[in-house]
């Protein structure tokens, strides 16, 4: 399985911002809305070994998470539009506003769940099953990294991780590259599936 691990630092946790312009009043779900396109749609295709875990750090609830298990998703679900995926993120958040126990996830449609976990728990969850990466322009090259079983990848969004994420990662993450440059973030997990996809993971 591919597990990629987004936090969003200023995404809103609360369904109070425009379809009509997600880059200003939402801080960043467009970005978000792409990076679920690149983690799961292929031309004609949907990727089920996926899943994605979009945790939400900005006003006026933090945090939220939305978790998106492409074995479980069903067909059409999930369409290439940012506007459609922006939809999935609001009904989730809408959804999460029920939630009171912090370690609960919530199941808002197959496949797509809401619930408090913080960003260290996303982390602490995904160590238990799967060898974590994270990537950052001065890792070590993909190229070099030897895959195998389930692999995680944790990004952050154009803010990227604070300090203190990093200081949290620094002995449980290994750090990995896709070049020297900063790349967005729908960019590199494009990148990182059609890479895996050519190495036959």
């Amino acid at each position: 399985m591919r597990i990629f691990i987004i936090k969003a630092n200023h995404a809103h946790t609360k369904a109070d911002f425009s379809l009509k312009d997600l880059p200003g009043t939402s801080g960043r779900i467009d970005l978000l809305c792409r990076s679920i396109n690149s983690a799961f749609l292929l031309s004609h295709g949907f990727r089920k070994n996926v899943r994605v875990w979009l945790n939400l750090n900005g006003p006026p609830n933090p945090p939220k998470t939305i978790r998106f298990e492409g074995s479980e998703i069903r067909p059409k679900t999930i369409n290439p539009d940012e506007r459609s995926i922006a939809k999935l993120i609001i009904k989730a958040l809408k959804a999460g506003e029920r939630i009171r126990d912090p370690g609960k996830e919530h199941q808002v449609l197959p496949g797509i769940y809401i619930s408090n976990l913080t960003f260290e728990d996303i982390i602490r969850k995904t160590l238990k099953t799967a060898k974590l990466y994270y990537l950052h322009e001065e890792g070590k090259p993909i190229a070099e990294v030897n895959f195998k079983g389930n692999i995680a990848f944790v990004l952050g969004d154009h803010v990227g991780l604070s300090d203190e994420d990093e200081a949290f990662l620094e002995n449980i993450a290994e750090k990995i590259s896709i070049g020297r440059k900063r790349y967005l973030t729908s960019h590199v997990i494009a990148y990182v599936n059609i890479f895996l996809d050519n190495l036959g993971i």
